[in-house]
C-alpha cells in the first residue's frame, strides 16, 4: 500500500521561522503541570475544548496511564482557513518528571488528492520557582512534504510562524498553565457542597413541576 505522500520529497525545515517558543510563569508547582502534560487525556481538554474552534484538538485516542518515552498516542485536530483536517500521530521521546516533557508528531493534513505531511518537535521544560514554577515551550517544524500552496511562499511562512502559529499556539499553552493553577487552588468540593448543591437541584427541580 502507497503512503499518502509517497513520490513527494519530505525537506527539512531549515528554515528559521518554522518554530515557535514560549516561557511563562504558573502559580502551580512543576509536578501538577508535569502531570497535565503526561497524562495525554487531558490535551483534549487544554489542547481541545478550552481552544478556538478553528485551531483545536478534535479527537484524542491514548493509553489511560502516564505517558512515559514510547508512549504512542493518535489525535485529530482542525487548522484554521482550509477544510483540511490533520490526522496526527505522536510519540512520547522523552518523560522526566517533573522537568522536561516531549513528543514528536507526524502529521498529515488531505484535501481531496493533496495530501500534506510534516514532523513537529513539542518540547515542555519545567523549572521550580519559589511561588510555582516557569515553562517553557517550544515547537519546531523539523521537516515538511507537499506544503499548502500559501506555505511554500518565504514570505507567506514567515509571516505564519512569526504571527499567526504563534497567537494560536499560545493560547492553548496559556490553558495549559491556567488549568494546572486551578486544579491546585480551588478547593474540592466537600461532602456539604455536594449535598447542598443536591438539595438545590431538587428544589429548582420541584418549582419547575
Amino acid at each position: 500500500m502507497r503512503s499518502p505522500t509517497e513520490g513527494q520529497a519530505i525537506e527539512p525545515a531549515s528554515d528559521r521561522f518554522t518554530e515557535v517558543r514560549f516561557s511563562d510563569s504558573c502559580k502551580a508547582p512543576a509536578e501538577a503541570v508535569y502531570d497535565l502534560l503526561a497524562d495525554l487525556r487531558t490535551h483534549l481538554q487544554w489542547g481541545g475544548r478550552d481552544q478556538t474552534r478553528v485551531f483545536r484538538l478534535l479527537s484524542l485516542d491514548a493509553v489511560p496511564e502516564p505517558a512515559t518515552p514510547g508512549t504512542v498516542f493518535t489525535s485529530t485536530g482542525a487548522i484554521p482557513g482550509s477544510v483540511r483536517r490533520w490526522q496526527d500521530r505522536s510519540e512520547v521521546t522523552q518523560a522526566v518528571r517533573p522537568s522536561l516533557f516531549e513528543f514528536v508528531t507526524e502529521a498529515t493534513a488531505a484535501r481531496g488528492p493533496k495530501v500534506m505531511a510534516a514532523t513537529y518537535r513539542h518540547r515542555y521544560e519545567l523549572l521550580p520557582t519559589d511561588k510555582g514554577c516557569r515553562v517553557s515551550y517550544s515547537c519546531r517544524q523539523e521537516r515538511i512534504a507537499g506544503p499548502m500552496l500559501r506555505l511554500r511562499l518565504p514570505v507567506i511562512r514567515a509571516m505564519a510562524w512569526r504571527v499567526g502559529i504563534p497567537m494560536m499556539m499560545r493560547r492553548g499553552f496559556r490553558n495549559l498553565l491556567r488549568l494546572a493553577e486551578q486544579q491546585v487552588h480551588e478547593p474540592a468540593p466537600t461532602r456539604g457542597d455536594l449535598d447542598r448543591a443536591d438539595v438545590e437541584g431538587k428544589g429548582r427541580q420541584d418549582w419547575r413541576t
